[in-house]
């Protein structure tokens, strides 16, 4: 993974577990911090959590510390990792010990109580200019992706709020009446909503029976 060297200041920081508090990326190595801005840069988008064999927390961004904020909310954190995000690197752990000549890459998806869907990505980090292999995680908070995609094509489109609603749920993979149930509508006027949304995008105007 290599990463454009002209995008070099994002506000790395590094984070004491979960709470605010933070570091500037200085604190660590020149080598270490080369390393980073070198190859996470371009997953800044994502959520970022590097930690090591023994749980410690090496680095974490504000998007993975929301993110995994979700899994939590209900109840009180025991530990700066999530259950769900320790029970994935424990996988990754032991397919190393099993198989140590082998690059592993692990993905799930996590459903949150909150309905939101976060996509995790596990690998090893092995470099020479690390003193022992450290894990990545990265974390995309997909319901969150779909809104931002949604609220950037409802300006670019001119949607009304109604027809914003309508399609976030439309990418969410909603069928009709699964929206109309939740908007408290009828599914022929989300059809309505439908064609005037393709309309304004300037595609085509199919009515999609679902």
């Amino acid at each position: 993974m290599q990463a454009p060297s002209s995008t070099l200041n994002k506000g790395l920081s590094i984070s004491n577990a979960w709470t605010s508090k933070s570091f500037p990326l200085s604190t660590l190595s020149n080598v270490e911090e080369a390393y980073l801005r070198e190859y996470l840069i371009d997953e800044l988008i994502d959520g970022i959590l590097i930690l090591s064999e023994q749980k410690k927390v090496l680095y974490t961004n504000e998007n993975a510390r929301k993110a995994f904020g979700q899994l939590t909310q209900d109840e009180p954190l025991q530990s700066p990792i999530p259950p769900e995000i320790w029970h994935i690197c424990q996988l990754l752990i032991q397919s190393r010990q099993l198989f140590p000549n082998q690059n592993w890459l692990s993905e799930f998806d996590i459903l949150t109580s909150t309905s939101a869907t976060l996509h995790i990505r596990a690998r090893w980090l092995k470099r020479d200019s690390l003193e022992q292999p450290c894990l990545l995680l990265t974390v995309e908070d997909r319901q969150k992706a779909v809104q931002d995609i949604v609220i950037e094509e409802a300006k670019q489109y001119g949607l009304t709020p109604r027809e914003q609603q309508v399609w976030l749920l439309h990418r969410n993979n909603h069928t009709y009446k699964e929206i109309a149930t939740e908007l408290g509508i009828k599914p022929t006027t989300v059809k309505k909503h439908m064609r005037s949304i393709h309309a304004k995008r300037k595609g085509p105007s199919h009515d999609f029976e679902q």
